[in-house]
C-alpha cells in the first residue's frame, strides 16, 4: 500500500482553482446569484440600521477607517465594516439560506468581500469573483458533513463562513498561493 501523500494537496488544488477564476467566464446564473446576494445584504443592512444590536455593534467598534457600514455615515476599518454589515445582514434571519449545510452564505461572504475590496480598491469584477468563490467554498464545505455542525452544537454559518470568507477575500484581492 502506498502511503505517500499526493504531490498537490487539496488546499493547493483549491487555491489554484480560485486563482484561475475569471469574472467573464462565470455562468450567467452565478453572476445573477452574486448580484442578488449583494442586493439582499445591502437591503438587510439598510433595513436594520437603527436596530439596537446594530447601534451596539457600531458603538463597540472604536476604529474608524475607509470602509462603509451600510446605511451609516460613519466609515470603519475593513474588519469593523465586515462585522457591522455581517451582523446586520444576519440579525433578523431574513438572509439567504443554502439548505445543504444549512448556511447563510451572503451574510458572511458579501460583507467580508465588500470591506476588503473597499479597503484595497479592486474593481467590481474582483468583488464578483470574491463573492462567487467565497459562496461556492462555504456551501461546498457545508456539504462535507451536512447537519453535523448543528448536531454538535455549532452554527455552521460561522464555521464554514470563516473559510469561505477567507477564500472569497483572497480571490477578490487576487492573492496567489
Amino acid at each position: 500500500m502506498d502511503t505517500a501523500l499526493p504531490k498537490t494537496s487539496v488546499a493547493e488544488h483549491l487555491a489554484d482553482t480560485i486563482i484561475a477564476l475569471d469574472a467573464g467566464s462565470l455562468p450567467a446564473g452565478v453572476r445573477r446569484t452574486c448580484e442578488d446576494l449583494l442586493i439582499d445584504v445591502a437591503g438587510l443592512c439598510v433595513t436594520v440600521r437603527d436596530a439596537d444590536y446594530i447601534k451596539s455593534s457600531l458603538a463597540g467598534w472604536e476604529d474608524d477607517g475607509p470602509c462603509t457600514a451600510i446605511g451609516h455615515a460613519r466609515t470603519m476599518t475593513a474588519a469593523g465594516a465586515a462585522f457591522v454589515n455581517g451582523t446586520a445582514a444576519h440579525g433578523e434571519d431574513f438572509d439567504d439560506t443554502f439548505e445543504g449545510g444549512p448556511v447563510h452564505a451572503g451574510a458572511v461572504i458579501v460583507p467580508a468581500v465588500l470591506a476588503a475590496c473597499e479597503r484595497h480598491n479592486p474593481d467590481g469584477r474582483a468583488a464578483l469573483i470574491g463573492i462567487a468563490a467565497g459562496v461556492e467554498i462555504m456551501c461546498r464545505l457545508s456539504l462535507v458533513a451536512p447537519m453535523q455542525a448543528h448536531k454538535a452544537g455549532f452554527h455552521p454559518t460561522a464555521i464554514y463562513g470563516a473559510m469561505g470568507a477567507a477564500a472569497g477575500v483572497g480571490a477578490a484581492l487576487g492573492l496567489n498561493r
